[in-house]
């Protein structure tokens, strides 16, 4: 919370407090997200939270909502930031999964009391606090306007890095983080990427991968892939990638399809 510009006077918590000492990422997007969007999202918010990274965000529809879904029963958590006091979840529709953070371990924040209503003038705010207590942000996607462009502005103010994904030119939700990217920010096509950047990648252990077989898992990916391709990608012999292909998918952390081909396992 130093490295935020006009720092909250208050923060009211409820839930896991400890979790604001740990690393955190935020992963922030657009409310009417794409369908790639959400897949995205759903994918990096699992994968990093397994790797007891904490993921922060805002409890809004879209982008925000499913990266606290997809992070709030792994072992890094999630933290939600509020626009408004804890008597008045916004949007409504999202009280459940409010009650189902704080449930499974959760952490719920907000420089609002409790009987504060949402506003609009209350959310870019809220943003900075996004920003703040996290490593970094993942801006998943974001319309030419919008409200995740400025948290990814906070975090560039903040000196925090910002990561974008790869979009279609075509893409309307695409917008902000292509032009990120060209402005500099990291772009990332994997989990890893991210932990990369902090060095934070003997988090590993958490998901559960021998080093011995980590060079093969980073080289399948949500594309399906054959045994030989994975084999060249990843410079290894067909006999090392079969044996890592079996404990892989014993561990349920990739899956097999017809014709000999791998996939990561998002479910």
């Amino acid at each position: 919370m130093l490295e935020i510009k006009q720092a909250p006077k208050k923060l009211y918590v409820e839930g896991n407090a400890s979790l604001l000492n740990k690393n955190s990422i935020a992963i922030i997007g657009a409310r009417r997200c794409s369908k790639y969007g959400a897949k995205y999202t759903a994918k990096f918010a699992k994968e990093l939270a397994r790797a007891d990274i904490c993921i922060v965000s805002g409890l809004a529809n879209g982008v925000d909502s499913i990266a606290h879904t997809y992070s709030k029963s792994e072992i890094g958590k999630t933290i939600a930031v509020l626009g408004s006091g804890f008597n008045y979840i916004y949007p409504k529709e999202n009280f459940i999964l409010y009650k189902e953070i704080l449930e499974e371990g959760g952490c719920v924040i907000s420089e609002y009391e409790p009987n504060q209503k949402a506003d609009l003038s209350k959310f870019p705010m809220r943003n900075r606090i996004i920003s703040g207590i996290s490593l970094g942000v993942l801006l998943i996607e974001a319309r030419y306007r919008s409200g995740s462009n400025v948290t990814a502005r906070y975090a560039i103010e903040q000196r925090k890095n910002v990561f974008c994904i790869p979009h279609n030119l075509e893409s309307i939700t695409g917008y902000g983080p292509n032009e990120y990217i060209k402005q500099g920010a990291k772009l990332v096509t994997n989990y890893m990427d991210i932990l990369e950047e902090y060095e934070l990648l003997d988090k590993e252990k958490e998901i559960k991968i021998d080093d011995k077989y980590l060079s093969i898992y980073k080289c399948i990916s949500e594309i399906p892939r054959s045994i030989n391709e994975i084999s060249r990608l990843s410079n290894k012999t067909i006999s090392e990638v079969n044996e890592a292909l079996v404990i892989l998918e014993m561990e349920e952390l990739i899956k097999s399809l017809p014709g000999n081909e791998y996939i990561l396992n998002l479910d």
